[in-house]
């Protein structure tokens, strides 16, 4: 168990949850198996991103002994506009994920967790608007950083 209250209380939400398997819906069964996380002004102080690591990686043990037989992808990432970490399954049948972005998949899950803590939650600047002093640059194109890993 992680050393904070708010992460083991997200585990105990989340890691018996039930997986819906439909090889046939991509969509489907993303939706179905999506959770999403975020603290509260008085939680985030206690999350660092080492907790979401272990959440993670807990999540994914459980889900890898609830799945024996079945052949899914679990994956997670950092939901911007929402300010949220989600993560789903789908079928390894489908052979990709369910956005409809570009993708850009790692295994490197603490990644993910920094991106979402001190990027997001704990950077009280995170979505400031730039100022208008500069010049405006084209944005670069949206690249979606993704966990993804085999489960079982």
């Amino acid at each position: 168990m992680m050393n904070c209250r708010t992460v083991n209380a997200w585990l105990e939400m989340a890691q018996d949850d039930e997986v819906f398997i439909d090889a046939d819906d991509i969509n489907r069964e993303a939706m179905e198996n999506m959770w999403s996380f975020s603290p509260t002004d008085e939680e985030t102080p206690q999350i660092h991103a080492a907790d979401i690591v272990a959440f993670i990686e807990e999540l994914i043990a459980a889900r890898g002994n609830a799945l024996a037989g079945e052949q899914m992808l679990f994956y997670c990432w950092h939901d911007v506009q929402c300010r949220q970490l989600r993560f789903s399954l789908v079928s390894r049948s489908h052979g990709r994920l369910p956005f409809r972005c570009e993708v850009r998949e790692t295994q490197d899950l603490a990644l993910i967790a920094d991106r979402v803590v001190n990027g997001d939650w704990r950077n009280e600047d995170f979505m400031q608007a730039p100022s208008e002093d500069g010049d405006e640059q084209e944005s670069p194109p949206f690249i979606l950083p993704a966990f993804v890993v085999p489960v079982p």
